[in-house]
């Protein structure tokens, strides 16, 4: 796991800085504090923050072919690299580590760009082949691995973060309007743009090519959910075929010269994985969980940490659980906010603080992402009862009355409303699929869930911990995304497939529990203290989030007034916290 950069100037007579270089990859040394390195060649620069997985003593990048024809900078693991190695092999390649990084070159030798369509893993890569005067940018399957850029009629920038870019002189920190009302009524922000203009972020399963002058991105791997692609099996068949898949992708991800762990949160999905990963882990499996004081005084979180427990001590894994005050949740907006480079929602720093705790006792961990969204996890999916016909984001219930809260010119400057719409419809319409439920956890797959993997990987990598998600192997995806809905939602059970699997590896108490979120501090006043901070802001006309919210209708929606009178706290402390979120992100990047 790793940072990755690059600066490619379109005119050859162009010449990289090195120190410029420099600064861009050393913005990054948080996500690799292992090893440092960039390679230039004329008007090409390519950068690396190394975090030390796998072949501990070479593997340094960027790196290159036997000749120096190809270099790569790479970030992620492949997870079937060895078995292509073999491959590579028995061609003639000759290899001098036993590194994913130089599979990846050595495939590109053999097969060119198309290479990637064999590679299982998480990752984001840059190659640079001057023999065909061509850059190529990759980003895995699923989007487990973050890829950004940057491009204008003479340059092209990239990174695995956005402030790295930030660090180039030809780019500024100015906002991206429309990312505004996305962010607060889906909290998703839509067709690859990132909260500063003109920095994007690559598709997840596409790749971008840059020859002749021209930049191209096309896609390499796209989920079917088309009802032909698999009719019949017994639900039997699918528990027995899912099951080996989802064992032999934990094993998968299991390889590693470091500390080793899996997150234990006491639900459903972490408790699978460190069932199966225990099978497989000779000595204490690490394991990691963690509450905050005034949940466990106000006993709103302590049976999470109980069930974490259960499983610890009838697996006997060496079990951290991590206690944490509120005031340390508060103490670290600010950096949770630097890391994220994107306003910060209500879970996320208490990932920041897990981590920097993980940290100190494994470098590479286990996590369930993707599980709920995969097999219907939340509860909206039960009361929607996969109708089909969603005009809003399920994950965003308020997106109506919070919508109604901006200034009537950023709506006329970005039209978020018809683009929000389409956006939905062409998610829910591009598949021959009568199966409305799978439609609309493809919605989530492609919109949701980037926002979880994107949390999940830049609150790792701010201490330098390597994250891996089994669920999102991507045969796992392309077969549960065809697993009929009524086998994912029996009656008022969510992931019901899910859970009748696991009965083979987890007691009935963990599996019949139901859904908790994941923990921050609950504390019933803080909803005033929000309400009465977002509207200072708003009303004060000197805070940034000022020139977009109408001041009447924040207060009446802030007091339940008027065609507010019916909204519940929860909207209320969401839409506050999202403000001041927003308000936190325009002081930190200064924009």
């Amino acid at each position: 796991m790793c940072g990755i950069c690059g600066i490619y100037h379109l005119d050859r007579d162009h010449r990289v800085s090195p120190e410029l270089l420099g600064r861009v990859n050393d913005r990054m040394l948080h996500r690799g504090p292992d090893g440092s390195g960039i390679h230039v060649d004329r008007h090409i620069g390519l950068g690396h923050r190394r975090l030390s997985i796998i072949d501990l003593n070479l593997g340094q990048q960027p790196m290159c072919n036997e000749d120096g024809s190809v270099w790569i900078t790479y970030n992620g693991e492949i997870y079937n690299y060895k078995e292509l190695k073999s491959e590579l092999l028995l061609k003639g390649h000759k290899f001098r580590s036993d590194c994913d990084t130089e599979v990846l070159i050595h495939g590109y030798e053999e097969y060119g760009p198309d290479w990637v369509k064999r590679c299982n893993g998480m990752f984001a890569f840059a190659i640079w082949d001057p023999g065909r005067e061509t850059l190529l940018l990759a980003r895995d399957r699923m989007g487990v691995k973050p890829l950004y850029y940057y491009a204008d009629s003479s340059c092209v920038i990239f990174a695995s973060e956005i402030k790295a870019i930030l660090q180039h002189p030809d780019v500024q920190a100015n906002l991206e309007l429309a990312a505004i009302p996305e962010y607060l009524f889906s909290t998703a922000i839509l067709e690859d743009r990132t909260m500063f203009q003109g920095i994007r972020s690559l598709p997840p399963g596409c790749e971008l090519t840059v020859a002749d002058g021209r930049l191209d991105i096309k896609s390499y791997w796209e989920l079917n959910l088309d009802d032909n692609r698999r009719q019949g099996g017994s639900l039997r068949q699918w528990k027995e075929e899912f099951a080996a898949l989802l064992e032999e992708a934990v094993q998968m991800r299991l390889m590693s010269e470091v500390p080793f762990g899996t997150l234990l949160s006491g639900g459903l999905d972490s408790s699978l994985l460190t069932a199966l990963a225990v099978k497989s882990v000779p000595s204490g499996l690490n394991t990691f969980s963690l509450e905050f004081s005034n949940n466990v005084r106000m006993n709103y979180g302590a049976s999470d940490t109980r069930y974490a427990r259960l499983l610890s001590d009838q697996l006997s894994t060496n079990h951290h659980e991590y206690l944490f005050d509120p005031a340390e949740y508060t103490d670290i907006l600010g950096q949770v906010t630097w890391h994220m480079e994107k306003p910060v929602e209500l879970t996320t720093p208490s990932l920041y603080l897990l981590y920097r705790q993980v940290k100190q006792a494994a470098t590479v961990v286990i996590s369930g992402e993707g599980a709920d969204e995969l097999f219907g996890g939340y509860f909206f999916f039960l009361q929607e009862a996969a109708s089909g016909g969603m005009s809003q984001f399920p994950w965003a219930p308020y997106q109506s009355e919070v919508s109604g809260l901006l200034v009537p010119e950023i709506e006329a400057n970005t039209g978020y409303r018809s683009r929000l719409q389409h956006s939905i419809e062409g998610m829910m319409t591009r598949f021959h699929t009568k199966d409305r439920l799978n439609k609309v956890l493809y919605m989530f797959l492609k919109v949701y869930l980037l926002e979880m993997l994107e949390r999940q990987d830049k609150m790792s990598m701010a201490s330098s911990v390597e994250v891996r998600v089994p669920f999102l192997d991507y045969r796992i995806v392309e077969m549960i995304s065809c697993l009929p809905s009524e086998y994912k939602l029996q009656g008022d059970t969510e992931k019901w497939f899910l859970k009748e699997v696991s009965r083979a590896f987890l007691p009935a108490e963990i599996v019949d529990r139901k859904k908790k979120p994941f923990p921050f501090p609950v504390d019933p006043k803080s909803i005033f203290r929000q309400r009465g901070a977002a509207l200072e802001l708003v009303e004060s006309g000197n805070s940034r989030i000022s020139d977009y919210f109408d001041r009447k209708k924040v207060a009446d929606f802030m007091n339940k007034r008027g065609d507010y009178a019916k909204l519940d706290n929860l909207a209320i402390f969401r839409t506050a916290h999202a403000m001041l979120a927003l308000e936190l992100w325009h002081k930190t990047f200064g924009v």
